[in-house]
């Protein structure tokens, strides 16, 4: 009994010394709740979940542990929600670090350098810096994945660190709202076209906020804390950033990018936190007032003109910049008043150092060293030849005025070759005279394509994006990056200017990508709807082909419809919401928008979803326009996905708009019920998605359609309603199926149309795998093979 009494005492003594001891490190096996947290050594910073004010989602942060309200200075997966007191962090037995919660899906933290053993181990350290090792090397850490806020020792800028040469830029985006850590409107970093400014992005539009002067880091607002920290930037040819450490040791600052846009100063004094006030400048203050700092030194007034001598360029105040050419390095150095001059490595051709300093420290060099430098304005020339030599300019600007105007008319009209993908291309002007040929012939198709051509010269042009801008913003195409591939390429996510984008490559082995290309720039140029995706900009370089979307965070409808955890995430509000989205969609497709667009490729994987469950239509490769006086056309060419064709497309090569209606009706009652029309398994049953909601609709127990997971969300008229309209779009006939119009109007009122669906095709189709056709036969009533089906 005492022995008893002793273990247990014993036990109870070890519990509480473990207890005064925090934990900073996760290891192999140890778990993370959502009532537990991680402390740094010093006691500085707590890692652990919270929960927003008005939310009721939790996510992973990073947060001061004096705070008292917790507010996260970094956040993981800020895209992703948790449930509520059920998330987890721990070390996956691959030896990543992953949060999850009830719904079991594994979110990697670590992304962008995944573990090679399960020897892994996650440290929270006194910086605020999450690390994640593996056998005592430091593999991935949070400081290089910042989110709204920027800590001392912290880097904004673009970093080569890997092995495989891709680009990764680092800068802080907004939370959505004081509420939301979602990423919001606004960011913060080095500006991508001139590394040595720093601004705050909105969407197009910036605001400079600060400049390399070539010596200093300076900002164009006043501070109370400017001696309290130690702004550095680093150039080397590999990594361009900007970074800063406290100058106290008692005292910690940071920074904060406010979801207004505000940058907001914040100091910890011992264990007091409080905010910091700042103003923008005032620019009647004196150059060395210490409370601001003045703008960029306007050194433009040496013109844009550059001349070269032979010396050396100083130590201080060179950047080094990636370039394949002097003109290149020119340019860079021509687009910032304060770059001096410049020099361009001949012997590497690798790129050009940039010299942000005083033009006179260059003049003093001349002579005295074997670099060929190229200095701002004429080296060689006094002040007196230079006042005469601007006067020759200003008498003499009408003509260069002219040259000017005549350079931009001819880049307008290359740009347009460019467009087509023609640019450079040794048969280029051929090409264009063909396409301006084809305007002239009579038959349909060649009018229909005419429509096209006469209607681009028009309207305004998408923006042109290089190659390099591109690889840059998906890190290379890493295949990390890779959200889906369809038959005319991969798609990437990736970052331009700090928001999201879906860049989607042509494949070099797609047979028909570069048709669909074109044609899917064409048309998209002429649609503009809130249910249709948007197309940002496009790449024309050699063999390179890209179209550049706005990036949808929920990908696709058939990533959660089709999915046994996810599809539990769409209740039948949001689903409703989704068929009428996509309704509207294509009625303004078909009756609304400036050109009738047939899409032909309606499904549910080109259905794709945005923040807010918005649907959006994508994939307009193989979209066609019906001329005014056509109600539908003939194509020799069939192509389209098995399960979404109606029959008279797949067997005679006839589309209409009532070719898009039988998709849709295909689509509708995949989201009723949550399964494919082209997978479906029934027990005992050899019917198709079509056939079974047929026969249960005649028999009277439509609702077994319905998933399961809709019980309790949804009323009995709703769901019949949605099934008779999915009924009466998939008939066999396409005069019995309504039109969009219809449609729209049966959706939105329960007795606008009463009218009973009729058999529907395929009825009785033996199931088959979700793809692109090809050469096949297909079963209806009458079995026909289809002469010419092509694969894209």
């Amino acid at each position: 009994m005492k022995t008893s009494k002793v273990l247990i005492f014993f036990n109870i003594f070890l519990r509480l010394l473990c207890s005064s001891h925090a934990l900073d490190t996760l290891k192999p096996g140890m778990t993370l709740h959502s009532d537990e947290t991680l402390i740094s050594t010093g006691g500085v910073f707590e890692l652990g979940f919270f929960t927003p004010k008005k939310s009721t989602s939790e996510y992973l942060g990073i947060w001061f542990k004096n705070d008292r309200s917790k507010k996260p200075v970094w956040v993981a997966h800020r895209e992703i929600r948790l449930i509520n007191s059920t998330g987890y962090l721990t070390i996956w037995y691959d030896g990543n670090l992953v949060i999850s919660d009830i719904t079991t899906v594994q979110n990697i933290v670590n992304t962008g350098a995944v573990a090679k053993s399960n020897e892994t181990s996650a440290k929270i350290l006194d910086t605020g810096n999450l690390i994640l090792m593996e056998r005592g090397n430091i593999i991935w850490q949070s400081f290089d994945y910042p989110t709204d806020t920027l800590l001392p020792g912290m880097s904004l800028g673009w970093f080569n660190k890997n092995i495989t040469n891709c680009l990764r830029m680092q800068y802080l985006t907004s939370w959505l709202s004081p509420s939301d850590p979602n990423k919001g409107d606004y960011s913060l970093g080095i500006d991508t076209s001139n590394m040595t400014k720093f601004n705050v992005w909105r969407k197009d539009t910036y605001q400079q906020i600060g400049f390399w002067d070539g010596h200093v880091f300076r900002f164009f607002y006043q501070t109370s804390l400017a001696n309290q920290y130690n702004f550095s930037f680093v150039s080397n040819g590999k990594d361009t950033y900007l970074t800063f450490n406290k100058a106290e040791s008692n005292t910690l600052t940071w920074f904060v990018l406010a979801s207004d846009g505000l940058i907001k100063e914040f100091k910890m004094v011992g264990k007091e936190i409080s905010s910091v006030n700042h103003s923008l400048c005032d620019a009647t203050l004196p150059r060395n007032s210490t409370g601001c700092l003045v703008l960029t030194p306007m050194m433009c007034k040496d013109e844009n003109n550059f001349s070269h001598i032979r010396g050396f360029l100083p130590n201080s105040g060179v950047v080094s910049w990636p370039a394949t050419s002097s003109p290149d390095c020119e340019l860079i150095c021509r687009s910032n008043c304060s770059c001096a001059g410049y020099v361009f490595l001949v012997d590497t051709g690798t790129g050009c150092k940039l010299y942000y300093g005083n033009k006179d420290d260059l003049l003093k060099n001349i002579g005295r060293g074997h670099e060929t430098i190229y200095v701002r304005g004429d080296a060689s020339k006094s002040d007196h030849q230079k006042k005469r030599h601007l006067l020759l300019v200003i008498i003499a600007l009408p003509t260069p005025l002219i040259l000017v105007i005549l350079i931009k008319f001819v880049y307008s009209f290359w740009s347009k070759f460019d467009f087509l993908g023609i640019k450079g291309s040794p048969g280029g002007m051929q090409e264009v005279q063909t396409s301006l040929a084809s305007q002239l012939r009579t038959n349909s198709d060649q009018n229909r394509e005419g429509v096209f051509e006469l209607s681009m010269n028009k309207d305004h042009e998408l923006p042109l994006l290089s190659f390099s801008c591109i690889m840059a913003a998906t890190d290379n195409f890493s295949v990390w990056n890779k959200i889906g591939e369809g038959g005319f390429g991969p798609v990437y996510k990736g970052k331009l200017q700090g928001h999201d984008i879906a860049a989607k490559r042509l494949s070099r082995y797609s047979r028909q990508g570069l048709l669909e290309f074109k044609n899917e720039l064409k048309i998209l140029t002429k649609l503009q709807h809130r249910n249709l995706v948007k197309l940002l900009g496009c790449c024309t370089e050699q063999e390179e082909k890209l179209l550049i979307y706005e990036y949808m965070a929920n990908i696709s409808l058939d990533s959660f419809i089709f999915d046994p955890v996810k599809r539990s995430l769409l209740d039948w509000r949001k689903r409703k919401h989704i068929i009428e989205g996509i309704a509207q969609g294509l009625l303004y497709l078909h009756k609304y928008s400036r050109l009738r667009i047939i899409h032909r490729d309606l499904k549910t994987s080109n259905i794709l979803l945005d923040n807010y469950m918005n649907p959006k239509i994508s994939d307009f490769g193989m979209a066609r326009v019906l001329l005014e006086d056509e109600c539908r056309t003939k194509t020799k060419r069939v192509v389209g996905t098995y399960g979404y064709m109606s029959p008279e497309y797949a067997v005679h090569g006839l589309y209409s708009t009532k070719s898009d209606v039988f998709s849709f009706g295909v689509i509708l009652l995949e989201i009723v019920s949550g399964r494919r029309n082209t997978n479906f398994q029934e027990p005992n049953c050899s019917l198709n998605l079509l056939g079974n909601a047929w026969e249960l609709w005649n028999g009277g127990r439509c609702m077994e359609l319905m998933d399961p997971t809709l019980s309790g969300s949804c009323s009995v008229n709703d769901i019949t309603l949605c099934i008779q309209v999915g009924l009466l779009c998939v008939q066999e006939s396409a005069e019995d199926r309504p039109t969009m119009s219809d449609v729209v109007s049966m959706l939105s009122n329960e007795m606008a149309n009463s009218s009973m669906p009729r058999k529907p095709a395929y009825s009785t189709l033996i199931n088959a795998a979700d793809g692109s056709i090809s050469r096949r036969q297909i079963p209806s009533q009458n079995l026909v093979t289809i002469s010419v089906v092509e694969a894209r």
